[in-house]
């Protein structure tokens, strides 16, 4: 399996300035999907599906253990992995809609996956990341962004011949 990397390149100075910057990326990719013509769903969509799977595997194996860790934050935490997961259920759901060419329910479950996701990232960057740069050691927190580029340079990765 290979990850295109490109979809998503690491820009910022720490941690938090990565993530925000994925989240302008994801914005952007969920207000194509939801105002572009039928025909151009399944493009967007897949980069969109792309992207999203750097950013989460970034979060879930990094930030979020140290929002954890860092702010002490582990019901924070816990409930960024559970809205993570339930927009991977839309995402399944709106993936099963353009194979299938169902055209009828894509609107309101788009809008649905668009509501969900864009509520996580006011979360993350309202609270949880904020109080990451707060509460968490400076040294930590550096590490951690040091950890993000590190993880990101790894996910580009070749199947098995």
């Amino acid at each position: 399996m290979q990850i295109d990397t490109t979809l998503l390149p690491v820009r910022g100075d720490d941690a938090v300035e990565i993530l925000r910057n994925d989240h302008d990326v994801i914005k952007s990719l969920l207000r194509e999907l939801t105002g572009e013509p039928p025909q151009e769903r399944k493009r967007i969509f897949d980069r969109l599906v792309g992207v999203l799977t750097i950013h989460n595997a970034t979060e879930e194996n990094l930030v979020y253990p140290a929002i954890n860790k860092l702010a002490s934050g582990e019901d924070e935490s816990q409930h960024l992995y559970h809205e993570t997961a339930e927009a991977d259920v839309l995402a399944f759901e709106l993936d099963a809609l353009l194979k299938a060419g169902d055209v009828s329910q894509f609107g309101v479950k788009a809008e649905k996956f668009e509501t969900a996701v864009l509520a996580h990232i006011d979360e993350e960057e309202n609270k949880a990341l904020p109080r990451l740069l707060e509460i968490g050691d400076p040294k930590e927190v550096e590490e951690l962004a040091s950890a993000v580029r590190s993880f990101r340079k790894q996910l580009h990765f070749e199947a098995p011949a």
